[in-house]
C-alpha cells in the first residue's frame, strides 16, 4: 500500500515592503475620506445656520440699569443706527436680524442682550411702541410678518401679517438708519387706550393694539399705490396717489373723518412738526402755509412754518439770523431767543438740539432757551455732514450718522458712508455735572 502524505502547509509568503506609489494612494484614500467627512459636516452646519427659520436669543442677565460711562471718549461709534429705550439697551435693525444691548453710552456694540433672526425674510421697518407692560420693539419683515419683542424680556410678545408689496426688501445700507428712523409703512398714534400701530400696505389699512396684538379694524383702500400715511391728533392722514388730496381715519375706530383738497393742485399736502417719522403730526403745510389738524378732521390756518422748524413739545424752535427761537404753533410771537452761532438739528420734549462748526452739540432747555447740556461730536478728519439725527427722549444722547462730504447717495457704502462706524452716539452733561475726564471735551473748543 502506499502511503499518502498529507499535504504540507505551505510556506507564508515573506512581507512585502509597501511601494513609494502604494503609501502614496493610502494617503490619498485616508485624505479624501478626511476632506468627504469634512464637506459633509459643513454641509450640516451651513443648513442649520442658512435653512429658513427663526432663532430668538433671550436674555441670560438682567434687564440692565441706567449707566453713566466714566472714560474720556466723547461719543459711542456704531456700525448701526440705535433706538434707545428706557435709557438701558440700544435695539438696532441688521438686514436679517433686530437684536439689542446695553449698556448704553458704550462705545462700540457688545455681546447682544437679547436678538432675533429671520431668514431669508428681510428686515422692513422697525418701531418702538410704549404700552401700559412696557416697550415693545416691532419689527417688519419683507415676506410680511410682523413680530413685536418684548424689549425688557427679550420675548415675542405677539405676532400677526400683513399684505406687503412684493419687492420690499432691508433698504438701511450699513447702518439701517432708514429701518429704524423712518420706515415705510409702520407709523403709530396714541389713543386714550394706550399706543395704536399703523400698518400701511398696498390698498389697506391695518390698525393693531400694541400691547395685546389684538387688530382693532382694517381698511381696504382704492388707492393703487402705498401712500406714505401720516398720524396727529387721533387720526390716520392718507395721502391720494394721483391728486393732492387728504383722507382722514380715526386712530381708534378706523371711522372716516373727511378729506381736504391741497390749494395749490400742484403741490402734495405734506406733514410737519411731526414727534418722529410722520408719526403724531401736529401740522399740514403746503409749501409753507401751514393749518392745524384738530381731533374732528378740522384744519385751521396758523403762521406759516419756518424752514427747517423743528417740534419741542408745545413749542415750534425754528432758526433765525443770530441763533434760535421759540414761538407757540398759534402765534408767531417768540417765547424765548438764544443767540450764538449753532445749527439746529433736532429737538424733542427734552432738547432742543444744536451742532456747532467745531462739532460741539448744544442742547437748549425747550421752556427757557437757557443752554442745558453740552456734548461733543468731533472726531479725526472732519470731513462729514449729518444724515439721520435721532434725539432718544431721554435727554442724555443724541444720534448723529455722519456721511462723508460730497458723497453721492448712489456712492457704495465705502464712499458714502464716515469710516466703517458711521454713527456717533454723542453723550449730553447738564452744566452741573460736567464730567472731569479732560478727554470729554478735548477735540470741541466751543466747551
Amino acid at each position: 500500500m502506499t502511503r499518502v502524505e498529507p499535504p504540507k502547509p505551505a510556506a507564508a509568503s515573506p512581507a512585502v515592503p509597501a511601494t513609494p506609489t502604494r503609501r502614496r494612494w493610502l494617503r490619498w484614500t485616508l485624505a479624501s475620506l478626511g476632506v468627504l467627512a469634512l464637506l459633509a459636516a459643513g454641509g450640516a452646519v451651513a443648513y442649520r445656520v442658512f435653512a429658513p427659520k427663526e432663532m430668538l436669543t433671550t436674555p441670560t442677565v438682567p434687564y440692565p440699569e441706567v449707566e453713566v460711562i466714566t472714560d474720556e471718549r466723547p461719543f459711542s461709534e456704531l456700525r448701526a443706527a440705535p433706538l434707545v429705550v428706557e435709557g438701558r439697551i440700544r435695539v438696532y435693525a441688521e438686514k436679517y436680524r433686530v437684536w439689542s444691548d446695553a449698556p448704553v453710552g458704550i462705545r462700540y456694540e457688545t455681546t447682544p442682550y437679547w436678538s432675533f433672526r429671520r431668514w431669508p425674510a428681510q428686515v422692513v421697518g422697525l418701531v418702538l411702541a410704549t404700552t401700559s407692560s412696557g416697550i415693545v420693539v416691532v419689527s417688519q419683515w419683507s415676506d410680511g410678518e410682523l413680530i413685536a419683542i418684548d424689549a425688557r424680556r427679550g420675548v415675542i410678545a405677539w405676532r400677526d401679517s400683513a399684505p406687503i408689496a412684493e419687492d420690499r426688501r432691508y433698504d438701511g445700507r450699513r447702518t439701517g438708519a432708514s429701518v429704524v428712523y423712518t420706515p415705510r409703512s409702520l407709523v403709530t398714534a396714541v389713543t386714550d387706550t394706550g399706543t395704536v400701530l399703523i400698518v400701511s400696505a398696498p390698498r389697506q389699512l391695518i390698525a393693531i393694539d400694541t400691547r395685546t396684538g389684538e387688530r382693532l379694524w382694517q381698511r381696504d383702500l382704492v388707492a393703487p399705490c402705498e401712500p406714505a400715511v401720516w398720524t396727529g391728533a387721533g387720526l390716520v392722514v392718507v395721502p391720494a396717489c394721483d391728486e393732492a388730496k387728504l383722507t382722514f381715519y380715526d386712530v381708534a375706530t378706523g371711522v372716516e373723518r373727511g378729506t381736504w383738497t391741497s390749494p395749490d393742485p400742484e403741490v402734495p399736502p405734506a406733514p410737519g412738526l411731526c414727534q418722529a417719522s410722520r408719526t403724531e403730526c401736529r401740522v399740514i403745510t403746503v409749501n409753507f402755509k401751514t393749518w392745524l389738524l384738530g381731533v374732528d378732521a378740522s384744519l385751521t390756518s396758523v403762521p406759516d412754518l419756518e424752514r427747517g422748524a423743528q417740534l419741542a413739545g408745545e413749542r415750534v424752535i425754528y432758526q433765525t439770523g443770530i441763533g434760535v427761537a421759540a414761538r407757540r404753533l398759534t402765534d408767531p410771537e417768540p417765547l424765548w431767543s438764544w443767540e450764538g452761532r449753532g445749527q439746529l438739528i433736532s429737538a424733542d420734549s427734552e432738547g432742543v438740539y444744536l451742532l456747532t462748526d467745531d462739532r460741539t452739540v448744544l442742547a437748549l432747555s425747550p421752556a427757557t432757551g437757557h443752554l442745558a447740556a453740552v456734548g461733543c461730536a468731533a472726531a479725526q478728519g472732519e470731513n462729514w455732514v449729518l444724515g439721520h439725527v435721532y434725539p432718544t427722549g431721554t435727554g442724555t444722547y443724541l444720534a448723529l450718522e455722519r456721511i462723508n462730504k460730497g458723497a453721492e447717495p448712489t456712492a457704495d457704502d465705502q464712499a458714502y458712508y464716515f469710516g466703517p462706524r458711521p454713527m456717533a452716539l454723542v453723550e449730553l452733561y447738564p452744566l452741573t455735572k460736567l464730567p472731569q475726564w479732560p478727554g470729554k471735551f478735548a477735540a470741541c473748543a466751543s466747551v
